[in-house]
């Protein structure tokens, strides 16, 4: 089975490049790599845009797409996103930017504000209207990871809240003594988390990780878990044995990990059974990470003639990985590789996904500011 909702056609991947490479955490809120350019903080436009892209729409179009896939072949599939929860219900900016392109396309003056929409005309944050795309959006998603829930001032939005959506935490603490209150928290909530105190060992270091609520329990759903390992960088792993093994020997509710070794080398069925169980027997959740926003030269994927602007829906450096790009995440040949890599993660034995680069909209929207 395709992708309906897009008919998306299979292209031919092309190999990445040799060898073990650096990488960062790559994940949004932790990590700080290619700021702003001093041209891209001084954007100016002399002429107004003819149409802006709803970046909210096709980030939330582009997640429905493969959800629509996964609940068709694997209907016990779990879907998690990092943050995202701004797709759960249609924004201000949407509303305005929906005025502002009827506006343009009738010829009105776009400096004139008046399609701009009145807050006050707006249901406010309320549940999504049925069979909306933010509705499909928010009622499909297993959980959501949100940052600095313990050691920081963030907090579950409402429509979290109302609608039970399990919550995975993920916090950088400043000290070991916050970082032991934060776990006392997280096992009070019921609620995975993922701490650390120094940033070099987030997302790549498994010994500092501590195992929270040990159990034997059978974990089946997100909500069912206690504690979580997030390791989306293998960078210490000179083999995929080495990885497995030391896997294999943990007891987490749920396992985190980048779905193709070194960005390269997909692991085999038997490989991923094997990481399925805690060491203790018991049946845990296996979650694959995957940027839904950016490639990597090292990715299996990467054309070596690629480079930024060519293709052009290759856009600027990640914010958060070193290595990374930024794409043009509506363009049509980013979502043939987005969906192929997903197929291949859904027809495997990964119990689920976490979708993480949903931040990117907002490099976007800052270059196409609704004034």
């Amino acid at each position: 089975m395709w992708l309906p909702s897009r008919q998306l056609a299979l292209g031919v991947i092309l190999a990445g490049l040799a060898g073990i490479h650096p990488a960062g955490a790559g994940l949004y809120g932790f990590t700080s790599e290619n700021p702003y350019t001093h041209e891209e903080e001084l954007l100016g436009m002399d002429v107004a845009p003819r149409y802006i892209v709803n970046y909210r729409k096709e980030m939330r179009d582009n997640l429905l797409m493969m959800i629509d896939y996964a609940r068709a072949r694997r209907p016990e599939f779990q879907i998690v996103a990092h943050e995202g929860d701004y797709l759960m219900d249609k924004s201000l900016w949407e509303y305005h930017l929906e005025g502002y392109n009827a506006a343009r396309q009738k010829e009105v003056n776009a400096e004139d504000p008046a399609f701009l929409v009145n807050p006050k005309n707006l249901p406010g944050e309320e549940e999504p209207q049925r069979s909306t795309p933010p509705y499909r959006y928010l009622h499909a998603l297993n959980g959501i990871a949100l940052n600095d829930l313990y050691c920081g001032k963030n907090k579950p939005g409402r429509l979290v809240s109302e609608n039970h959506i399990p919550v995975i935490a993920i916090d950088q603490c400043p000290t070991d003594a916050a970082m032991d209150k934060a776990i006392i928290a997280s096992i009070t909530d019921k609620r995975p988390l993922y701490g650390f105190t120094d940033p070099d060992y987030a997302f790549v270091d498994i010994s500092s990780q501590p195992v929270i609520n040990e159990s034997a329990k059978n974990i089946e759903t997100v909500s069912e878990a206690r504690n979580i390992l997030m390791l989306t960088d293998d960078r210490q792993y000179r083999t995929k044995e080495q990885l497995i093994h030391d896997l294999a020997k943990t007891s987490y509710d749920i396992i985190v990990m980048k779905p193709v070794f070194h960005r390269r080398h997909p692991f085999e069925a038997d490989e991923l059974r094997r990481l399925q169980f805690k060491r203790n027997g018991a049946r845990r959740l296996l979650l694959a990470e995957m940027n839904v926003s950016e490639a990597n030269p090292y990715d299996y994927y990467w054309n070596k003639n690629w480079e930024i602007g060519n293709p052009a829906w290759l856009a600027r450096p990640s914010f958060v990985d070193k290595n990374s790009v930024i794409v043009r995440y509506w363009a049509p040949e980013w979502q043939r590789i987005l969906s192929q890599h997903f197929k291949g993660i859904v027809d495997s034995h990964f119990d689920g996904v976490l979708f993480t680069g949903l931040n990117n909209n907002q490099y976007f929207e800052k270059q196409t500011p609704l004034e």
